[in-house]
C-alpha cells in the first residue's frame, strides 16, 4: 500500500518540474523588463490597467486556494498514510502546526521548519527506496525472476499476466 503511494507521488512531483523550470525563466524575463515590479498584479496593473488588475487578483487568490488546499490535503493524505491518523483531523492540525511556529518564531522558524521537512521528507524517501529496491525487490531475486521467465513461452506469458489464469482473457 505504501508502496503503491510513493510511486504514484513520485509521478506527480517530477510533473510539476517543467511548470518549476518555466517560471524561472519568465522570472528572469519578467524581471529585466519590470525590474521594479514585486509581483505579477503590478504588472499587470501597469501594462492594462485597473480592471484587469483586479480581474488578475481574483484568478490569483483562486489559485492560491486551490494550490494551498491541494497542499494540505496531500499533506493529510501523507500523514494518515504513514501514520494511520484520520486525514480530516490532520487536514486540521497541519495548519495549526504552522500557525503557532510562525508565530513563536516568525521568518526564522519558517526556514527552519521547511529546512527540517526536507530532511525528513529526503529520510522517508531514502527509506522507501531502501525497502522497495533492497530489502523486498533485491537485484538477485530481480535476476532470479527474469533467469526464470527467459523459458517461458508467449502462451505461458499471457497467462501469467491475464486477469484469471487463462490465454484468453
Amino acid at each position: 500500500m505504501l508502496t503503491i503511494f510513493f510511486v504514484k507521488n513520485t509521478r506527480y512531483a517530477s510533473g510539476a518540474t517543467i511548470q518549476i523550470l518555466l517560471f524561472g525563466v519568465i522570472a528572469i524575463s519578467l524581471k529585466k523588463v519590470c525590474p521594479s515590479a514585486h509581483t505579477v498584479c503590478e504588472i499587470v496593473n501597469a501594462r492594462w490597467g485597473r480592471t484587469a488588475h483586479k480581474t488578475f487578483l481574483f484568478f490569483a487568490f483562486c489559485a492560491n486556494i486551490i494550490v494551498t488546499s491541494m497542499l494540505l490535503l496531500g499533506g493529510a493524505a501523507t500523514v494518515e498514510a504513514l501514520t494511520g491518523m484520520d486525514y480530516r483531523l490532520a487536514s486540521f492540525l497541519i495548519p495549526w502546526g504552522v500557525i503557532l511556529y510562525t508565530s513563536a518564531g516568525g521568518l526564522k522558524a519558517t526556514f527552519l521548519a521547511s529546512y527540517i521537512h526536507t530532511v525528513v521528507i529526503f529520510l522517508v524517501l531514502v527509506i522507501m527506496i531502501f525497502v522497495v529496491y533492497i530489502k523486498y525487490f533485491s537485484s538477485d531475486l530481480i535476476y532470479k525472476f527474469l533467469d526464470k521467465t527467459v523459458n517461458y513461452s508467449e502462451e505461458e506469458c499471457q497467462a501469467i499476466y491475464s486477469a484469471d489464469g487463462t490465454v484468453a482473457t
